[in-house]
């Protein structure tokens, strides 16, 4: 690939997740091996205590998936070998899809000059987790989510099907990649996509129940868990210890820390109303950009989905350390192109996940105590989640205002969202004055539209040489435009 000789990004990724199998493998010795294989542990004793027997863990309540998920835990015990071993193996398979996704992905947005952004995420990140990535399924969900993202089949309706297809798998997985479909496209592709993704979903989950009565009451497990000490909601009671609050964290059996307490429930029903009213302001977003005939940028699929997912992070009563794989796959996505709407969010996860080690496993027993110094680093890694949700709602909304709205009608919305030294590039390859279309006030992502905002490890500043004038960059826009993914999906 082009991307793989001009970046550094390739041997690095290479070099971490070497470095990461053998943690995994216990060749390389890690500190706590038991936050690596946790929860493998769990999988294997339902394999063995229920699987084998053609059943369902329905009496164990850490069985909290959707049941698709027996499919990817069982994968690795059908093959000859260790089980721990070949499942590392097969999220180690996920891992490198991911990225060689990634890479496709920022290709084919800018041919030419292909931002390393993306892939240097997903590098950081998932190295920023550790090795307890490689002992959760999460990767192998994740890696069906980002498919559904980049896919680019020839036609419209192709790519409408077969990224509802690759969501409703993932959904079927693991339910949080349905958060894609809040920035599904207009019209009749729209429909198309949303209508596949529920089918894929929905279908194999009403036979499995059929077969194996039951397997929805994931669905009420998940309702009656409690506040787990690492979620945004716990943060009261964790600030609340420090003053003499006399509730405590107990190990429940949903698996999981959780606070026990005065205010704990109230704390839970306040974290459902916050989803709640999160996903409201999606669907408001939506309408807004519905009434002025869709999203007014290529992409959207991505960065409205990226929002969901931060959405229902942030106020979700659990907050394991794989959510933030489900966040930097997405932000990674959107980083794959110059003019995404959620750089700043982005970056801000990445900056979120590089604390995580350091809250579990290395200072969980004193933050599970109450202890000050590891209360303020999960306290500063939640509030900064919260930022990027924010950051992410806001950039959308004011993407989806008036102005927007008919400049994007209009086609001078700049495809890479840059300027170049006479103005304003649009799409349809038109010259502005200098400066005509910053004036409208219209964001992209916190900076004035065509800014294109440096982003780290990646020379995304427009120099001003005369070969990047407005003839080049019409040159690369058109380009992006003919072989764009997403461009695909966004109209009828």
């Amino acid at each position: 690939m082009k991307i793989a000789r001009r970046q550094r990004v390739v041997p690095w990724y290479a070099v971490s997740r070497v470095l990461l199998l053998l943690l995994a493998l216990n060749t390389l010795r890690y500190f706590n091996r038991g936050a690596i294989i946790g929860d493998m542990q769990t999988y294997h004793q339902w394999i063995t205590g229920s699987f084998d027997h053609g059943a369902y863990p329905l009496d164990d309540q850490r069985w909290q998936y959707p049941p698709g998920a027996a499919g990817v835990l069982l994968l690795p015990h059908w093959l000859p070998g260790s089980y721990f071993v070949l499942f590392f193996l097969m999220c180690l398979a996920a891992d490198v899809a991911v990225f060689v996704l990634l890479l496709r992905a920022a290709r084919g947005a800018d041919p030419e000059r292909p931002s390393a952004a993306g892939p240097w995420l997903w590098t950081l990140g998932v190295a920023a987790i550790g090795p307890m990535a490689y002992g959760r399924y999460d990767l192998v969900v994740t890696a069906v989510a980002v498919a559904a993202l980049t896919v680019t089949p020839r036609s419209k309706r192709a790519t409408a099907v077969a990224r509802g297809v690759l969501i409703g798998i993932g959904a079927f997985l693991k339910l949080w990649p349905a958060a894609f479909l809040f920035g599904a496209p207009k019209r009749r592709n729209g429909r198309l996509l949303v209508g596949v993704a529920a089918a894929a979903a929905v279908l194999p989950t009403l036979v499995l129940q059929l077969v194996f009565p039951g397997v929805l009451s994931f669905l009420t497990n998940q309702k009656s868990r409690g506040i787990q000490v690492e979620s945004v909601f716990a943060s009261p009671f964790l600030v609340g210890k420090w003053f003499g609050w006399s509730g405590e964290a107990r190990n429940t059996e949903y698996g999981a820390f959780e606070y026990i307490g005065t205010g704990v429930s109230a704390a839970g029903k306040a974290a459902l109303a916050a989803t709640a009213v999160g996903f409201a302001v999606l669907l408001l977003i939506r309408r807004r950009a519905a009434v002025r005939g869709g999203f007014p940028f290529p992409g959207m699929l991505a960065d409205v989905g990226f929002a969901a997912v931060l959405v229902a992070v942030v106020t979700s009563r659990v907050l394991s350390p794989q959510y933030l794989v489900w966040l930097l796959a997405v932000a990674a996505v959107c980083l794959t192109r110059r003019a995404t709407l959620m750089r700043t969010p982005a970056w801000l996860v990445l900056g979120a996940v590089s604390v995580t080690q350091l809250i579990f496993p290395l200072f969980y027993h004193s933050l599970r105590l109450g202890q000050v110094y590891s209360g303020l680093i999960l306290l500063g890694r939640n509030a900064v989640l919260v930022a990027a949700a924010v950051v992410a709602l806001r950039a959308l909304w004011r993407a989806t205002g008036a102005e927007s709205g008919l400049l994007a009608e209009s086609g001078l919305v700049a495809e890479s969202g840059r300027v170049g030294e006479s103005g304003l590039v649009g799409e349809s390859g038109l010259v502005g004055e200098s400066g005509q279309h910053a004036e409208s006030g219209l964001l992209l992502d916190g900076g004035r539209l065509g800014e294109d905002v440096g982003a780290p490890l990646d020379g995304e500043v427009l120099r001003a040489g005369p070969e990047h004038g407005p003839e080049r960059v019409t040159y690369r826009i058109g380009r992006a435009v003919r072989g764009g993914a997403d461009r695909l999906v966004e109209g009828d």
